[in-house]
């Protein structure tokens, strides 16, 4: 069967945009008192400019992935994950990496952006192509389970220490949830889940993240204090909100009421001027996103394109459930932007170029279901390049 290389998923690509111009809106709304205490009573838009020009950017680079052959990722797997490893590293080294808060997160090579993001996009797709090169000897552990494995707890390790368990956690789900998918044994498959869970409590439990669940159990014990004062001033917007919201930039709680409301708990100032309706069209957008995506990963005839989107879809939506979960306190709270909503240049970056991968591989899905007696020949080999027009199913 001949696949003529088509155009990109438009559904993905609006849902995408409006996404983008949707939290510039709401970071124009929600960083103005902000930007005005860090002005000194000046301006009101200093993180909208600056959000404008890395959404500005991010579509620059989603358009020119978008166009890049996504076996050119393969190729450069090994490279991209080398590198952001490096990056990790050099968080913790003086005059390179950025301390903020307690926490080595940022490095500041000219520009400062925080290396996990690159991470984890770089580890998907290292992920995808290891596993689509062996997918001939996927029930060997030796070959499809304890290589990626190692890779995931080098990595994972990196990130922890710097500390950010949250994001730590983001970056072990995207390639396991690939692993699952490229179809490796159950039984390693239950016993990750049994020995992380296992491993994740007494981490749950030290330092200021064992007050995070204690907050979680009872948010409103002692009043507002500083240990609960997110959660609950979130608990409020959001209740304020009603059904239709107060109305644009007619939030309370971004009167210093709600610390940063512009970043990880930007959802709760979005349901307090935009109210439940505003939030469900939002989580609506990310459905029609994970939905395309998902389409796109079993329509495309080709493992590591597959695998990838896979990969993508999963990363943004188990961001968006952590962070809505924990802005409407479903779940601790937990320091994982919004996708395409939080202030944030390296995330939405990431995010754009993601996006960009995912839209290119969209320009190769069949055009009628694939089944699973059909003849499978060179786009099943993950080594050869495309032609640049189409290839064989």
């Amino acid at each position: 069967m001949k696949l003529e290389r088509h155009r990109p998923d438009f559904v993905l690509f609006v849902v995408v945009i409006l996404l983008a111009l949707f939290g510039l809106i709401c970071i124009y709304s929600a960083s103005q008192m902000v930007a005005l205490e860090e002005t000194g009573m000046q301006s009101t838009d200093k993180y909208f400019f600056k959000q404008l020009q890395w959404v500005l950017l991010g579509m620059l680079v989603m358009l020119f992935t978008m166009n890049v052959q996504f076996l050119r990722w393969f190729k450069l797997s090994k490279l991209m994950l080398l590198g952001s490893y490096i990056l990790l590293a050099l968080v913790f080294m003086p005059g390179i990496g950025v301390h903020v808060e307690g926490a080595n997160r940022w490095v500041n090579l000219g520009v400062q952006f925080q290396p996990s993001d690159l991470a984890m996009l770089a580890i998907i797709i290292h992920i995808a192509a290891l596993l689509s090169k062996k997918q001939d000897r996927i029930q060997d552990p030796k070959a499809s389970y304890w290589p990626p494995m190692i890779l995931i707890g080098i990595g994972f390790l990196l990130i922890i220490l710097e500390p950010d368990m949250d994001t730590a956690v983001t970056f072990a789900l995207c390639p396991f949830v690939i692993m699952f998918a490229a179809g490796i044994p159950w039984k390693y498959v239950r016993n990750t889940i049994i020995v992380g869970l296992v491993a994740l409590v007494p981490l749950a439990l030290m330092s200021y993240r064992g007050d995070r669940v204690a907050t979680y159990l009872n948010p409103f014990a002692g009043g507002v204090n500083d240990g609960n004062l997110q959660i609950v001033q979130s608990l409020f917007a959001i209740a304020t909100g009603g059904w239709t919201g107060r109305g644009l930039g007619h939030s309370i709680e971004k009167f210093s009421y709600l610390p940063m409301p512009h970043t990880d708990f930007i959802f709760a100032i979005l349901s307090e001027e935009w109210g439940f309706i505003g939030g469900l069209v939002l989580v609506a957008l990310y459905a029609v996103l994970i939905w395309r995506g998902i389409y796109i990963a079993l329509r495309v005839p080709n493992r590591f394109a597959s695998l990838v989107a896979i990969g993508l879809t999963t990363l943004i939506g188990f961001a968006v459930f952590l962070n809505i979960g924990s802005v409407s306190g479903l779940l601790p709270v937990i320091g994982v932007p919004l996708p395409f909503i939080s202030y944030g240049g390296t995330s939405l970056l990431v995010k754009m170029f993601s996006m960009g991968i995912l839209l290119n591989i969209s320009r190769y899905t069949a055009q009628v279901p694939l089944k699973e007696d059909a003849p499978r020949t060179r786009a099943d080999s993950n080594v050869a390049p495309l032609r640049p027009t189409r290839f064989d199913a």
